[in-house]
């Protein structure tokens, strides 16, 4: 397994070249405590690789998978400099971001700060500026080794049914929010699409909402997909099946309104 590395830290990513073609480079970014071996990312590979012509990337965020278990000690800035990290060493100008959760927050940042490599979006349930949320839901949960603060982030989604962090982390994400910060969000131009559930139970729906009315306002092409039903998971095999529909439009519309696709 490739790795990249920063300041002696692991990143664990993987590369899959395209069957056929080279149309872009599809790079999924995974949620919170998630991996790039899940039901989403297997699909990404299997769509991208065989049906749509394109070389796929994910990449695990230092403490997580098989990257360096430095979990307590990263930030959102630590996961987004492995982002960018990534991002940077695929490099051209064709590179399609898909963010699941955490992902999709994280992929906004880099569509900002690399304009000129990121050229389009898929968010999947996007976590957009929700540590806010994350924090009022935590509950203490000691201190670690070092004298830090814990808290217990509550998850269905782990089997330990909770997520224990530094109360550092929700201090330092507070600054990387997008949504109250007005304005941020205008200049991400590149095509679009947002995937959710109204039944997501971790991600509230006025975030993604909000998100949605900014990108909509910016994007030279935007499209929302809102499910009626499933969760913040979305990986049900109808779910599986749209996120693969989703990206092919995406990607037929990024092709069309970037020159550098031409």
């Amino acid at each position: 397994m490739p790795f990249l590395t920063r300041n002696g830290c692991n990143i664990a990513y993987m590369r899959k070249p395209a069957a056929w073609g080279m149309h872009a480079d599809i790079v999924y970014l995974p949620g919170l405590t998630s991996n790039m071996h899940g039901e989403k990312a297997r699909e990404l590979e299997r769509f991208a690789t065989r049906q749509l012509g394109c070389n796929f990337w994910a990449l695990e965020y230092q403490g997580h998978g098989d990257s360096s278990p430095n979990f307590l000690e990263c930030t959102l800035a630590t996961w987004l400099a492995d982002v960018l990290q990534l991002v940077d060493s695929i490099g051209g100008q064709r590179q399609i971001l898909v963010g699941s959760s955490l992902g999709g927050w994280l992929a906004l940042h880099a569509a900002l700060q690399r304009p000129h490599l990121v050229q389009g979006l898929l968010l999947l349930a996007p976590a957009v500026d929700v540590s806010q949320h994350w924090e009022a839901a935590a509950q203490p949960a000691g201190v670690d080794a070092w004298g830090h603060d814990l808290l217990q982030l509550p998850s269905a989604y782990v089997q330990e049914g909770g997520i224990q962090v530094r109360r550092s982390l929700f201090e330092e994400a507070s600054r990387h929010h997008l949504l109250l910060h007005t304005g941020q969000l205008e200049a991400v131009t590149c095509p679009a699409t947002i995937m959710h559930s109204i039944r997501d139970d971790v991600v509230p729906l006025e975030l993604v909402q909000r998100l949605s009315d900014e990108l909509a306002a910016s994007s030279r092409a935007f499209h929302i997909e809102m499910l009626p039903d499933g969760n913040h998971r979305l990986s049900r095999e109808q779910d599986l099946q749209l996120m693969c529909r989703l990206l092919e439009q995406l990607m037929r519309r990024v092709l069309e309104s970037s020159p550098a696709f031409g």
